[in-house]
């Protein structure tokens, strides 16, 4: 295994690491503010998993104060967000589950006010983190221009949480410990060569994404040199540059070059060709960032497909950024639905049947 690692690192490849597993660390560090809290949280939904008839009373509770019959959540130790869902989950359903526990005069501890308290804050607090996560874990639309622009939104929201002097202390202190960590990881996001470049060739976002208007500048300014290194084929140059003649007239022949010429003639044009190119690749960057900010919800790639003869260097650098960054969210995910196909109920399935079900399902 490490001679394939130091082999892959001879490849000089650009490593980009899985942002939502980013994310994952992130939290599961700050919950640790709150652990013992999560843990009481833990034991409750465990005691209404195992035990059928605590359950079939707490949803006898909830249909006699006429809420609609929700399930506990219990969380899952390698995604925070199931974390997350779990204490809204109880938090939605608090006034049934504080009164089953009650009637059922159990020794699972309950929770007190000021813990109840803890928990909806914290919710409040990490309900940015979980809206980032789905955001990101999607397998289908471009996700590296999006890295900078969320990194921008968590250490903005944050902030706020981090000045609030109303939250309990816990909460607090979890909201600071976020902030830590999300310099820790997140810091030098903007200063990333191909996280920069692809937010500013999203034309949803461009350069409002950054927080730092030197730094934009900078990834900006780096951008137009790399596009003065885009070669178009010939043909593809014409294409783009062609327009409709407004002159009749037929244009003179040029005279033959001569062979005492010929090498001075090839140095021109080959330098031309290099001027015009690098000139073309920064026109089109300016004239693209004249453009009106396309809506978050539409589709960059469409966007940039419908022009790429308008703008044919921008778009041969555009497909070589904005991409989806490789992650194990889906990877994951195909595991978790796996384990509720494979039950003990169908474990004689055999290796081919199983690998088609978990593909049907995973695409239908």
């Amino acid at each position: 295994m490490l001679q394939i690692f130091l082999k892959l690192c001879q490849l000089h490849y650009r490593h980009i690491g899985c942002f939502a597993h980013s994310i994952n660390l992130v939290v599961q560090h700050s919950l640790e503010n709150i652990s013992v809290i999560v843990s009481k949280v833990k034991k409750i939904v465990e005691f209404f998993k195992r035990s059928s008839n605590a359950l079939v009373k707490l949803n006898s509770t909830q249909n006699q104060m006429g809420l609609p019959t929700l399930k506990l959540k219990q969380d899952c130790v390698t995604r925070w967000n199931s974390t997350y869902d779990m204490l809204k989950r109880i938090v939605s359903i608090k006034d049934a589950v504080i009164s089953t526990l009650a009637v059922l005069q159990t020794e699972i501890a309950v929770l007190t006010p000021a813990e109840w308290d803890i928990v909806e804050k914290a919710i409040d607090v990490l309900q940015i983190f979980n809206e980032v996560t789905i955001e990101v874990s999607s397998e289908k639309t471009v996700s590296v221009s999006k890295v900078i622009v969320l990194v921008s939104s968590m250490f903005q929201t944050i902030e706020t949480y981090v000045n609030d002097i109303s939250l309990p202390y816990e909460v607090n202190q979890m909201a600071i410990s976020l902030k830590n960590q999300l310099k820790k990881r997140f810091s030098d996001s903007e200063e990333n060569e191909i996280m920069a470049q692809a937010s500013i060739l999203d034309p949803r976002f461009k350069k409002y994404g950054f927080m730092s208007d030197n730094k934009f500048k900078n990834a900006f300014s780096l951008l137009r040199s790399r596009l003065g290194n885009i070669r178009l084929p010939s043909n593809q140059i014409d294409n783009a540059e062609k327009t409709p003649s407004t002159s009749t007239s037929t244009p003179s022949p040029s005279p033959p070059v001569s062979l005492l010429w010929k090498v001075y003639e090839e140095k021109v044009e080959q330098f031309k060709a290099t001027q015009t190119s690098t000139a073309s690749g920064i026109i089109e960057l300016d004239r693209y960032m004249k453009e009106p900010l396309l809506d978050r919800h539409e589709d960059s790639l469409k966007w940039w497909h419908e022009r790429k003869h308008i703008y044919p260097h921008l778009h041969k650098f555009v497909i070589k950024r904005l991409c989806v960054t490789a992650t194990s969210v889906p990877c994951e995910r195909i595991f978790s639905e796996a384990g509720q196909i494979i039950t003990l109920k169908r474990n004689r399935l055999d290796t081919k049947k199983a690998s088609q079900l978990i593909f049907l399902h995973n695409n239908l």
